[in-house]
């Protein structure tokens, strides 16, 4: 009996730790392209450094 009850706590661990990793895939997952923030965040600092010149001018 006490072979059972360890196979169904082994079985309940395993489908939670699927159940979490499946949501947190979902959350962090939106879909979209990751690399375009990163493109404008280049641009905004470049822009700063500009403007930074333009006034130390």
């Amino acid at each position: 009996m006490t072979t059972n009850s360890i196979a169904g706590q082994k079985w309940w661990k395993i489908g939670a730790a699927a159940f979490l990793s499946v949501g947190l895939l979902a959350a962090c997952g939106d879909g979209k392209n990751e690399s375009d923030l990163d493109d404008n965040i280049e641009e905004d600092i470049e822009q700063e450094l500009e403007e930074e010149d333009k006034d130390g001018e």
